[in-house]
């Protein structure tokens, strides 16, 4: 069992019981027929303690395996690399618009942090894109910054 995913699996449980106590004490939970604005975040609560526990007896119930310590030592990197396309993605919405920068960060996604081949990467980006476009646009109504071409 790793060290790092047993305090992510108690944080998270952890944190479901902060909310739960959040939700129960601050908010006010209602009745199950006159709900208060306390009931859903302590439904939520007790769905992140509950998939924590979970989390935490499924990680001991596993062997940590040899490579998994060498590929730790490859794979450092990958978070930092997908915060900084994150960032990236967030600042160039504004400035190229939603469909190209959703379109070059899924296509930098999937190459530089899945390392996924050509064609999967174009298929996974092209649907992706137009999948996101369509949820947002038509089914959600919300307003999306216009592509740089379009302004």
């Amino acid at each position: 069992m790793k060290k790092s995913e047993r305090i992510a699996a108690i944080i998270t449980s952890l944190g479901g019981v902060w909310i739960m106590v959040y939700g129960w004490h601050t908010l006010k939970l209602g009745t199950i027929y006159m709900p208060d604005a306390g009931l859903l975040p302590f439904l939520c609560g007790a769905g992140l303690s509950i998939l924590g526990i979970v989390w935490l007896l499924i990680l001991r119930s596993t062997k940590e395996r040899a490579h998994e310590r060498e590929e730790k030592k490859r794979l450092w990197h990958r978070p930092l690399l997908a915060l900084v396309l994150m960032a990236l993605y967030g600042w160039a919405m504004e400035s190229v618009g939603y469909i190209t920068s959703t379109l070059v960060f899924m296509i930098a996604w999937q190459k530089v942090i899945e390392r996924e081949k050509w064609l999967k990467t174009m298929i996974i980006a092209a649907l992706g894109t137009l999948a996101m476009y369509a949820l947002f646009v038509y089914l959600l109504k919300v307003p999306i910054p216009p592509e740089f071409f379009i302004r």
